[in-house]
């Protein structure tokens, strides 16, 4: 493999797992892919990738020629992750070149799927009505649940664009969620108050770290695993707070 080559293939290694890490891959999966990539052309052991939660390390051997990224945002798109998956075991079968391998990835970045904010809290409104009758909740609050986490959902996404803190946004979409269901319990609309404060506020719940934090610890990765676990508590800490917060004014 000539220098150029090694280049590329380096490139497109770092760019695939800094997809895999802004889309929600636990640190695994992005240190596993990575390796594939880089054990099909250079062979096993000849180069090795270092994922922490804020950057990713692709180097080869004796550090002749080292590159790293660093991971700012994260957001849940399980689709990229599929797509990035699909190309890593395309490029081992020997279906991909390295340029067109890190051609697909490239163009896999430049035009990620992203769904419309309208689309996205219509569905967050559906879901959580859905989560209310899984709860046991009141058929005749399928509505009134929508609604209430279709507006904290769209007040989310709002803070999220505005508001630079983490997990600030958080508490706000769940006490803006909670003074919803306490102002249409007092008028009467709500059967079962707690089922649709909790359906509510189901969706920021923050399933997928906390998941990915206990695939890492399971696989030794004690660091990762703790940051995610960490992130998670405190985000459902914000929820928590969110929550009591607003059943004071009622």
């Amino acid at each position: 493999m000539d220098f150029l080559e090694e280049e590329t293939l380096l490139d497109a290694c770092i760019l695939a797992g800094k997809i895999l890490m802004e889309n929600g891959a636990e640190m695994h999966r992005v240190e596993d892919t990575m390796n594939r990539i880089l054990d099909t052309k250079l062979g096993e052991g000849e180069a090795v990738s270092f994922v922490i939660p804020t950057g990713i390390f692709v180097t080869t051997r004796f550090g002749k020629n080292t590159k790293m990224k660093r991971i700012v945002k994260r957001r849940n798109n399980l689709q990229q992750i599929s797509n990035v998956n699909a190309l890593s075991r395309q490029f081992s079968q020997g279906l991909l070149t390295t340029d067109e391998l890190y051609e697909c990835i490239v163009a896999l970045e430049e035009h990620a799927l992203s769904y419309p904010y309208t689309l996205q809290i219509v569905a967050a409104g559906i879901l959580s009505s859905f989560m209310m009758l899984i709860f046991q909740g009141d058929i005749k609050d399928f509505l009134i649940t929508a609604i209430i986490s279709s507006l904290g959902y769209a007040l989310y996404l709002l803070s999220v664009q505005t508001i630079k803190a983490r997990f600030i946004q958080e508490f706000i979409a769940t006490f803006a969620i909670g003074i919803l269901a306490g102002l249409f319990d007092q008028l009467g609309l709500i059967q079962q108050f707690d089922t649709v404060l909790i359906g509510s506020i189901i969706i920021l719940v923050p399933g997928i770290p906390i998941t990915n934090s206990i695939r890492d610890f399971l696989v030794g990765n004690t660091i990762s695993g703790t940051v995610f676990m960490l992130e998670a508590l405190l985000i459902a800490g914000m929820i928590g707070a969110g929550a009591m917060t607003s059943l004071y004014f009622f």
